[in-house]
């Protein structure tokens, strides 16, 4: 064979080398682009699944959000938003899988182990709830302890154990001394436990920090009527109806009012 003719086949394996890279290339590039099609069209089912929540719509939004997730199956904030909607659409099972999904493409989440905490207590396992909650707090860089805290003690509360509620209580004032809802929490512990004027306390630094929080201000009343003080109790209910003469407080405190 001469010079020529190897140089020729030479030539000819160079072209189908670069015309088989060109086709790789342009393959690849499709490919890439598709997937950033994919990612963009999940973000924007996600963002209209998270309106739609926040507008109260929850199955509506919970469908965007299941949209999303067949385009982008491993987006961790995508699963935990799809957690937190079955979750409050009562759907504890399915809402488990996803809360254990957004764990398994990051463990170190300590709100995803706080909100996890929340499902446990509507489940009722009070000890997987609170195991949920000390994984949260051990976590020295969450921003919000305050939270778990808080709903740790009301998972010590509803296994009985009061001490141990208040502790909790305690430390989520602590993290966040205007924390209203532990305040409110605090009182009807020690109303639990017979304490009543601590209760009355901890209701009146709940009213001190949120004054329109009618059912501090109906809880107050009807510790102060336990203890037979009916002209506070009668200001707190007044209070009550004040703060939200709408609510399902403010009806109660009027039936109060006329007993």
């Amino acid at each position: 064979m001469n010079a020529s003719c190897i140089r020729h086949r030479i030539y000819i394996c160079m072209s189908l080398c670069l015309l088989i890279c060109c086709l790789f290339a342009c393959a690849t590039g499709r490919a890439t682009t598709d997937q950033v099609d994919e990612k963009k069209r999940a973000k924007a089912l996600q963002e209209m699944g998270n309106a739609l929540v926040m507008k109260g719509d929850l199955r509506a939004g919970l469908g965007k959000l299941l949209e999303a997730h067949k385009l982008d199956s491993d987006n961790v904030d995508l699963n935990h938003q799809i957690a937190i909607a079955l979750r409050d659409l009562g759907q504890y099972d399915l809402s488990l899988k996803y809360f254990q999904r957004t764990l398994s493409l990051d463990p170190k989440l300590s709100e995803v182990r706080n909100n996890l905490g929340t499902l446990y207590l509507l489940m009722e396992k009070w000890d997987a709830a609170i195991a949920c909650f000390k994984e949260a707090i051990s976590d020295i860089l969450y921003k919000t302890p305050q939270y778990a805290y808080n709903n740790m003690g009301h998972a010590y509360y509803k296994k009985g154990d009061y001490d141990r509620a208040i502790e909790c209580y305690k430390q989520a004032l602590s993290s966040s001394r205007s924390y209203t809802l532990a305040h409110v929490n605090l009182a009807q512990v020690y109303e639990a436990k017979g304490a009543l004027d601590q209760s009355v306390d901890a209701y009146r630094q709940a009213v001190l920090y949120a004054p329109k929080d009618a059912a501090a201000h109906l809880g107050m009343a009807k510790v102060l009527l336990k203890q037979g003080k009916k002209a506070e109790a009668k200001e707190e209910l007044d209070l009550t109806i004040w703060a939200a003469p709408m609510s399902p407080e403010a009806n109660e405190a009027r039936k109060l009012l006329t007993q």
